[in-house]
């Protein structure tokens, strides 16, 4: 097929003792996504869980049968041990096809450890950086990830992007509208779509309003939020425009035409006019390697 019916999964999201019904809500979600012909349904980072080291329970068997029973393509997202480190973990996307069979993981690789993991009341493990940026062929074309902040590091989607992925997904974590960076999130989604002929997709943890204010140490007030839980940040983009965008909870879709993607990468700029295009295509082959020794100078902090 060349055109994917994508789904976002913005959702009510449980921590603590309440955690495990996240996988609940998954599986009814997924139900829920087969009936509006969604072919790939994505959650948002770590969702549906475990997001602590003490509290661990069975997602990937769950999520996989699921998967096969409703016919729907899945990005979960989950924490995975790390191998060889007792009691660390990575912060990973799996992607299950419609079989329930799992066709890959991304293993969050920025920033590198500690960051914001260990000791909250949302999260709490000792994450770890991975180095590998696949890219995952789905059959019908390839998939690939790039979770929640690394949207700010455009080497990361650009790597994926050489290596073939024609939808990139950024599931993000939790509180971007409440942090106050909705705008320029969106922004750089979008950005990431447009400079590497992809569609690119980002959602987050919707929560109880009661978890962002721990994090409200200004004491201001801050505007009631809809539906008594936090604000989302869904949005679905392609290289020439943007094809939806919501902060509600719910199922946000958008229909992707991979063949455009193909013909964009493929074709050559002409000077047209009307353009038979909204962005200028090809631009992927005027790269030029041998002159972006800076990119991979040793940092200094």
């Amino acid at each position: 097929m060349s055109t994917v019916r994508l789904g976002l999964a913005q959702t009510m999201t449980h921590f603590g003792d309440d955690e495990e019904r996240n996988l609940e809500n998954a599986v009814a979600l997924i139900e829920h996504a087969a009936r509006q012909d969604i072919d790939l349904l994505a959650f948002a980072e770590n969702y549906p869980g475990p997001f602590t080291e003490s509290n661990r329970y069975e997602v990937d068997a769950v999520m996989a049968e699921s998967a096969r029973t409703h016919g729907v393509a899945v990005a979960y997202g989950t924490s995975r041990p790390a191998p060889g480190r007792d009691g660390s973990f990575h912060i990973t996307t799996v992607i299950v096809d419609s079989q329930g069979v799992e066709r890959g993981a991304y293993h969050r690789t920025h920033p590198e450890g500690p960051y914001i993991y260990r000791d909250g009341k949302q999260w709490n493990f000792d994450y770890v950086a991975a180095e590998a940026f696949p890219v995952v062929d789905m059959g019908w074309g390839k998939l690939a990830v790039s979770i929640c902040s690394e949207v700010h590091l455009p080497e990361v989607s650009r790597i994926l992007a050489l290596k073939g992925a024609e939808i990139i997904l950024y599931p993000s974590g939790l509180l971007i509208d409440e942090l106050g960076y909705t705008e320029n999130w969106r922004t750089l989604v979008r950005a990431r779509a447009i400079e590497n002929h992809a569609y690119t997709a980002t959602l987050v943890n919707l929560m109880d309003p009661a978890v962002g204010a721990q994090f409200n140490r200004s004491g201001v007030e801050l505007a009631p939020p809809r539906n008594s839980i936090t604000t989302g940040i869904g949005g679905i983009y392609g290289p020439e425009r943007v094809l939806a965008e919501s902060g509600e909870p719910g199922l946000l879709t958008a229909d992707l035409d991979l063949d455009r993607i193909r013909y964009l990468r493929a074709a050559s700029e002409e000077l047209i006019v009307p353009a038979p295009y909204r962005t200028i295509p090809g631009h992927m082959t005027w790269r030029r390697p041998e002159l972006y020794g800076e990119l991979t100078r040793p940092r200094t902090r």
